[in-house]
């Protein structure tokens, strides 16, 4: 019953968003349809659970995408159009032989990033004693990955399918999985990084979206705000990553700061929660004891993954004639788009991607049509660069096996698989090995 009146409320959502009058009725809407599915979605079994989360996913993407195209902007000469008219009017001043080769340019970068990430997971697991093959089949699975990641929810594409392919062919999975959820600390510490050092030289982003809200004072304010939040989570992995037992240090003060706030409603369950991925943290660390230097290089590299990403929109500004497009608020901007991306209740961030970079950097473009549109061929390039890693998916048939796999140094035998057994990847596959092989990290 609330997930049939969480449907009707956002039904009438999807209607404001067609008409093109997003308001407060259509905020009240939202915020109505989202707090009846998330109190109804409780009553029901896990099964359905995961598939009621999925559509609630593709139409959240599908009327967030309506609401972005059809929302009116105004133009030259006064009038008001919606995002898509504007767009398709500006497309047509767009010279094709600047879009191909600034788009080129976009998606060499693009994949120059993906190389770096690669890397980056091809170190975490050497330093669990596992080592493959680089390019022929880290790179690979990289690029298989990237590819489901296209079509399925959240991030069982790329993390996924790395994960199982890493577990499947070492049988080594409570390494693997230590490796993994090292790294997902470390990519997002590389995001985090990106935009605290690259703030300075995009500052005018922050005064121009405090501008617009008509509060221009409080862009030091944000500024402030930004860095603490941003440059305080990189600090206290990169302590971590150097001095484990820092991190001992913040669980007793985050403890200590639950129980002085006792009182404060859901405090204990947020306490509990921080404590939970800093002791996440701290496991994984310890299984990579004196060996700062593979933890470093491989964090340079989560960084250099999320700078070029956030390089790419530059250039698919450029690729559609924005001449005026300056380097760093640019990237700056993005590196927060990307992160807001993340963490967006859309299928591979569609629709909040475009979202996001009209409200940080439309006036850095010149308008909402420019931004809307970088930010979709932004998508596009990354796609383009490593959608033809699903050629790769062909070859992992049932009996696959890398050029190597050498776990401490020694060749395994590959006994465990079945070459009967069927090889594809899925989220099932995948979650039935993460609970038969969970197991406290290499020491």
């Amino acid at each position: 019953m609330l997930i049939a009146l969480a449907a009707a409320a956002f039904a009438g959502l999807g209607w404001l968003a067609w008409a093109g009058t997003l308001g407060f009725k259509a905020l009240g809407l939202l915020l109505l349809s989202v707090g009846l599915y998330f109190v109804g979605r409780r009553k029901v079994g896990k099964g359905l659970r995961g598939q009621l989360d999925m559509v609630a996913k593709v139409l959240f993407t599908v009327v967030g995408g309506v609401a972005l195209l059809r929302h009116p902007i105004e133009v030259e000469g006064g009038a008001k159009l919606p995002v898509y008219e504007a767009i398709s009017a500006y497309i047509d001043q767009v010279d094709s032989s600047t879009f191909f080769f600034y788009a080129f340019i976009a998606m060499a970068v693009k994949f120059v990033g993906v190389i770096s990430s690669a890397f980056a997971w091809h170190l975490l697991l050497v330093g669990q004693g596992i080592r493959y093959p680089f390019w022929s089949k880290i790179m690979t699975a990289f690029l298989i990955g990237r590819f489901i990641g296209t079509f399925m929810p959240s991030t069982i594409g790329l993390d996924g399918y790395t994960l199982y392919e890493a577990g499947r062919y070492s049988n080594q999975w409570p390494r693997a999985i230590t490796a993994k959820a090292l790294e997902k600390f470390i990519g997002i510490t590389g995001l985090f990084l990106g935009m605290v050092l690259t703030m300075p030289f995009g500052y005018s982003v922050i005064v121009d979206v405090t501008s617009a809200a008509g509060k221009p004072e409080s862009a030091p304010l944000l500024a402030g705000v930004i860095t603490a939040v941003a440059g305080g989570i990189s600090a206290v992995v990169v302590i971590g990553l150097i001095f484990p037992g820092a991190i001992i240090f913040v669980m007793n003060l985050v403890g200590r700061v639950a129980e002085a706030l006792a009182g404060v409603p859901g405090i204990k369950k947020i306490a509990n929660r921080a404590l939970g991925l800093l002791l996440g943290f701290t496991e994984a660390v310890g299984a990579y004891r004196g060996q700062l230097g593979l933890l470093m290089t491989a964090l340079v590299s989560k960084f250099i993954t999320h700078f070029t990403t956030a390089v790419v929109y530059y250039f698919t500004a450029l690729a559609i004639g924005v001449t005026t497009a300056k380097f760093w608020p640019i990237v700056f901007g993005s590196t927060i788009q990307i992160l807001a991306t993340i963490f967006a209740p859309t299928i591979a961030g569609e629709g909040a991607r475009e979202a996001f970079q009209a409200i940080l950097l439309s006036k850095e473009l010149g308008g909402v049509a420019q931004a809307v549109l970088s930010g979709a061929l932004g998508f596009l390039a990354a796609e383009a660069a490593t959608l033809w890693g699903g050629a790769f998916l062909w070859t992992r048939v049932a009996g696959w096996r890398p050029a190597f796999a050498l776990v401490d140094g020694k060749q395994v035998d590959y006994a465990w698989i079945n070459d009967d057994e069927d090889g594809s990847f899925d989220a099932e596959k995948l979650a039935r090995a993460q609970a038969e092989h969970a197991a406290p990290p290499k020491a």
